[in-house]
C-alpha cells in the first residue's frame, strides 16, 4: 500500500506538470492577418474511403477558405458507397477541388498511408495539409495555420482539432483519449531529437501540415506504410529525422466527430488500442495498468476512508482527474457533462483495449470492409 500511496503522489505532480506545461506548448494560431493577399500554394489533401455521409461539410467549409492560393484533392480509396460521386459532383461546380481515383492497395501497405502516399504524388502545392474527412473547418483555418507555421518556423505543423461529441459514449471515452496524450505525454520533450520521449513524437491524423520538401526527405507515408495508427509513428519519423515539429490548438478552427455512436466508438477504438502500443503485450499491460490505477482506483480507494494511508494519495489523483479534465473542457471544448464520469470512461478505454487485443489475435477485426491484422 505504501508504495501504491508514493506512486499516486508522485503521478499527481506529473500530471499537473504535464497539463501545466501541455498548455503552454500548444499555442492557438494567430489572428489573421486579413491584408495579405498572396502566401505559398497549399494542397489540401483527404483520404477518403467510404466517406459519402460524412465527407461533404468537409469540403463545403474547405470551399470556403479565404486564404488566396490553395487546391483541394480527394483520394476516393476504392470505396463500395457514392464517395467518388458526391465528390465529383462538387468538383464540377469548383476547380479548386479535384477527386482522383485510388490505385489497388499494394502488398506491405495499409490502406491509409496508401492514400496518403497517393495524394503525395498529385499535389502540386509548396505545403501539404493533410486531413481526414469527417473534419470541417473554420474559413480562416488556411490563413492561421500558413501564419502560424511562418512565425514558428515549423517544418510540419500539427493542430489537435475540437472533438465534437454527442452520445453518451462518444463523451465518456474521447475526452478519456485526449486526456491520456494531453495529460501523461511531456509533449515539450518529445520534440527533440536527442530526447528519451521522441518515441512519443506523434501528430494529429486529422491535421496535418507539412512543407513538400520534408515530406520529400524523410519518406514521408512510405515510412509508416505498414503503421495501422500511422499518425504516432509519422511524427517521431519527422522527429529522428531532425525536422522541425511544431503541436498548436485548433480548437478554434478545425472540428472532428470521430464516431458517432456507441458501436463506431467501440469499432474505431478497438481498432487503434493495441497497433498503438505496436502489438506488445507488455505494453498493453503497462497501458491497462495506467488506465486501471491512475483512473479507476483511486476514486475506488476514496471509499476506504480518511483513516486509509491511499485517502489522501487517492483524494490527491481525483481532484488532479477532475481538475486537469475540467481546464480541458474549457480549453479544447471537450464534453464538460462527461468530467464526473471519468472514471467509468477510463473503465470502458480498458474494456476496448481488451476487445481490440482479441480483435488482433483471432483475426476478426475488420475496419471499412478491410481486414485488420497485426503488424509483423
Amino acid at each position: 500500500m505504501i508504495f501504491l500511496a508514493i506512486y499516486w503522489w508522485f503521478l499527481a505532480a506529473y500530471l499537473l506538470y504535464c497539463a501545466w506545461d501541455n498548455t503552454r506548448l500548444f499555442e492557438k494560431p494567430p489572428a489573421a492577418d486579413l491584408k495579405r493577399k498572396k502566401g505559398p500554394l497549399v494542397s489540401v489533401l483527404i483520404p477518403a474511403r467510404n466517406e459519402e455521409g460524412r465527407i461533404r461539410p468537409c469540403l463545403e467549409s474547405l470551399l470556403k477558405q479565404d486564404y488566396p492560393a490553395f487546391e483541394i484533392l480527394v483520394l476516393d480509396d476504392r470505396s463500395t458507397d457514392g464517395t467518388f460521386n458526391l465528390v465529383k459532383g462538387l468538383s464540377r461546380r469548383n476547380s479548386r477541388l479535384k477527386v482522383l481515383p485510388g490505385k489497388e492497395l499494394p502488398p506491405g501497405w495499409l490502406g491509409k498511408p496508401w492514400a496518403c502516399f497517393q495524394l503525395s504524388k498529385k499535389a502540386r502545392g509548396e505545403w501539404f495539409l493533410y486531413l481526414d474527412a469527417d473534419t470541417w473547418h473554420h474559413p480562416q483555418m488556411l490563413r492561421r495555420t500558413v501564419q502560424m507555421a511562418e512565425e514558428k518556423e515549423a517544418e510540419v505543423l500539427t493542430l489537435f482539432t475540437r472533438q465534437v461529441t454527442q452520445t453518451w459514449m462518444e463523451a465518456l471515452v474521447i475526452p478519456v483519449m485526449a486526456y491520456t496524450l494531453l495529460a501523461f505525454l511531456p509533449a515539450r520533450w518529445s520534440l527533440r531529437k536527442d530526447s528519451f520521449f521522441n518515441r512519443f513524437a506523434g501528430v494529429s491524423g486529422q491535421f496535418v501540415f507539412i512543407r513538400k520538401r520534408v515530406y520529400r526527405a524523410f519518406g514521408g507515408h512510405e515510412t509508416v506504410k505498414n503503421e495501422i495508427v500511422e499518425d504516432l509513428n509519422f511524427g517521431k519519423q519527422v522527429v529522428l529525422s531532425g525536422h522541425r515539429l511544431v503541436y498548436g490548438d485548433g480548437s478554434e478552427l478545425s472540428f472532428c466527430r470521430m464516431y458517432t455512436n456507441a458501436r463506431e466508438v467501440w469499432q474505431g477504438f478497438s481498432k487503434n488500442f493495441f497497433p498503438a502500443v505496436a502489438f506488445s503485450p507488455v505494453y498493453f499491460l503497462n497501458a491497462q495498468a495506467a488506465l486501471l490505477l491512475d483512473g479507476v482506483l483511486p476514486f475506488a480507494a476514496l471509499g476506504l476512508g480518511p483513516g486509509s494511508m491511499l485517502f489522501a494519495p487517492a483524494l490527491a489523483m481525483v481532484l488532479v482527474a477532475f481538475s486537469v479534465r475540467s481546464l480541458q473542457a474549457v480549453r479544447y471544448g471537450f464534453s464538460k457533462g462527461s468530467v464526473p464520469f471519468h472514471p467509468l470512461g477510463c473503465l470502458l478505454f480498458a474494456l476496448i483495449g481488451f476487445n481490440s487485443v482479441l480483435w488482433f489475435w483471432t483475426g476478426r477485426g475488420h475496419w471499412k470492409g478491410r481486414a485488420l491484422r497485426a503488424r509483423v
